[in-house]
């Protein structure tokens, strides 16, 4: 009995190593410093990354959207981080908007204007629960065609 097709079927389970990417120097200017795997900063610089910077932005305006919407009378933006971040998580469940705010970390009342804004843009629908609590439910393709 030969072992190859042992090895061959273990090589398909088990992904190879890779190469080694070496060392390199921090793009930071002035640091110098020597960095693993070939990352262009080190873990001092690390926000200098092009990534990184971008996710401190979408942070950065989660932020203020967020104290936007905290506000009594605050606006929600159609093309923000919640009203987004909201229509993706509708694409696998229904919410109440208590669950709504606890999944997105907003207040009560923030998560209570985001479905009225969504039900008034005609992506979402609105609804109650026995309990008389708000609901809000995704749209189905076929909701989008028969409206």
């Amino acid at each position: 009995m030969s072992d190859e097709p042992s090895l061959s079927l273990l090589r398909l389970v088990i992904p190879d190593g890779g190469t080694h990417k070496g060392t390199s120097t921090c793009q930071h200017e002035g640091c110098g410093k020597t960095t693993r795997e070939g990352k262009p900063f080190c873990s001092a610089h690390v926000e200098d990354s092009p990534y990184v910077r971008s996710i401190l932005a979408i942070l950065c305006e989660r932020d203020e959207e967020e104290a936007i919407l905290n506000k009594k009378n605050g606006g929600i933006q159609t093309q923000g981080f919640f009203f987004r971040e909201t229509l993706l998580l509708l694409r696998s469940k229904d919410y109440t908007a208590k669950a709504l705010s606890r999944r997105l970390d907003i207040n009560h009342h923030a998560a209570e204007r985001l479905i009225v804004l969504l039900a008034k843009c005609r992506l979402a629908k609105r609804g109650t629960t026995s309990r008389g609590d708000t609901t809000i439910s995704g749209l189905g393709l076929r909701d989008l065609v028969e409206e």
